[in-house]
């Protein structure tokens, strides 16, 4: 399994080994095995992949935390992917602060959700 299937399905387990292993958080996907709906393009990075998760989980939060640890950019495409399919749920809310606060720490500005949706 890839970074980026792994991040998409919640698989803690294998992002953080994948990452211990030298993974790149920023290499886009491969648009051959899957068809990607991203605000990236069809060549996500893996916190997109995160971000679009159809189901929400609290492995997604902890697994953007990773990926920003070891040095995901947190860009627009990112925080507009989270929009997509976000649902307000516990987990939801959760990966939005992490978001916003990457975001403010890498750009010195906050995010707006309603003005970006």
């Amino acid at each position: 399994m890839n970074l980026h299937e792994a991040c998409y399905q919640g698989r803690l387990d294998v992002v953080a080994r994948l990452l211990a292993n030298g993974a790149d958080p920023n290499e886009p996907a491969d648009p051959i095995p899957r068809e990607w709906i991203s605000c990236a393009g069809n060549r996500p990075r893996p916190l997109n992949c995160v971000a679009i998760a159809w189901t929400m989980t609290e492995n997604h939060v902890e697994i953007a935390k990773l990926l920003i640890r070891d040095g995901a950019v947190v860009d627009d495409s990112v925080l507009r992917d989270h929009t997509i399919e976000m649902e307000g749920g516990a987990a939801d809310l959760a990966l939005r602060n992490v978001l916003e606060t990457a975001w403010s720490a890498a750009t010195g500005t906050v995010w707006s959700w309603s003005q970006n949706k």
